[in-house]
């Protein structure tokens, strides 16, 4: 007896990557960029909706919690604790970041193109501490590539999440709200300082990028989760480990593989966050991204292929970074009669 006629296994699977490069926009064609022909027969036979767009978004909305409108997404309040906060108050987060002079504008580098080594990330936390301590600031670097600063009151402001601003201008990211003319001037310190740190100069005569901003964004309360069905998460992406944890799931790191991971899930529902290479279709090029893709389907989407179609797995749900979600069964994938789309267009509009 197969195990779908036990205790099906069902995969809710997001892969951030799943977004049309912007590379791709820039050169003629015919709407195809590429050959993933297993990928595409799949999305093409699937049922799709329209969902939130980016990871952060489509974990919340996943884990059944309800973003009030002009407030943050809380990424902070859980990504503090899974990272060993533990200090009462206002978390944001306070990410390092670089900032790049562009065509009268400054372009956002991401705290992973940094290369931070814990050292330097508390060497730079003391020097903040000792400036703004006085006012019961409390910042923490309780990952290289993961600030947070807590304050003893919420502020109001309204942040842009640091992974839909990288690579783009801050000029109209920056923060909103009552609170907003404060904490650009607070921003502008912060920078002047950070710019004048002998670490930097250190960093600089070593050839790295310097630290000369940090991004603040994700504050919130600790967020009233839904009902969730999974019955184990994967994941080495701090936000789904730390609601896994809020909501009092398992969870595990990724499996390298589709493979591994048919060998080591139970039965029942689980949740898959596969966020490598998420930047890759902002930043790299076309043929990166086609790379991607080639390896996706050899270590993923075929074997998950063969194991619906064997009854090992029951159900795929595919949230893409594009903002759309896919359901493949056994079933629809015997939809021959819907032809094969061009990726771009399942993408772009998921049908």
């Amino acid at each position: 007896m197969k195990q779908a006629d036990r205790n099906p296994r069902r995969l809710t699977l997001l892969v951030p990557a799943l977004e049309l490069p912007l590379d791709a926009a820039l050169r003629p064609g015919d709407g195809e960029p590429g050959g993933s022909p297993l990928l595409q027969t799949m999305l093409s036979r699937a049922g799709a909706e329209a969902t939130e767009k980016g990871l952060e978004a489509q974990l919340f909305q996943l884990f059944g919690v309800e973003k009030a409108a002009g407030n943050d997404l809380p990424v902070a309040a859980v990504t503090y604790p899974y990272d060993g906060g533990n200090r009462p108050g206002w978390h944001l987060r306070c990410d390092p970041v670089h900032l790049v002079p562009g065509h009268n504008s400054l372009l956002l580098a991401g705290s992973e193109d940094l290369d931070i080594s814990p050292e330097e990330s508390a060497a730079f936390i003391e020097e903040l501490g000792r400036l703004y301590g006085d006012r019961g600031w409390h910042f923490e670097a309780l990952h290289p590539h993961r600030w947070y600063l807590t304050l003893p009151e919420p502020p109001s402001l309204q942040t842009h999440p640091l992974p839909t601003v990288r690579g783009h201008s801050i000029e109209h990211h920056l923060p909103l709200g009552e609170d907003a003319p404060r904490w650009h001037t607070l921003l502008a310190e912060i920078q002047m300082v950070l710019h004048a740190s002998p670490l930097n100069r250190r960093r600089e005569s070593s050839g790295k990028p310097i630290v000369n901003s940090l991004w603040f964004w994700g504050g919130g309360p600790p967020p009233r989760c839904g009902a969730v069905s999974w019955s184990r998460v994967w994941s080495d992406e701090p936000l789904g480990g730390g609601l896994a944890e809020i909501v009092g799931l398992p969870h595990s790191p990724m499996p390298r593989s589709a493979m591994q991971w048919l060998r080591q899930a139970g039965p029942g529902a689980h949740l898959l966050v596969l966020d490598e290479a998420r930047y890759i279709p902002r930043f790299g090029p076309l043929e990166q991204w086609l790379r991607y893709l080639g390896q996706l389907e050899a270590t993923w989407f075929s074997p998950l292929l063969a194991a619906l179609k064997q009854g090992e797995l029951e159900e795929l749900e595919l949230f893409a970074g594009s903002g759309h979600r896919f359901r493949i069964t056994r079933r629809s994938l015997r939809r021959w009669w819907r032809r094969r789309r061009p990726l771009e267009v399942l993408l772009r509009d998921g049908r």
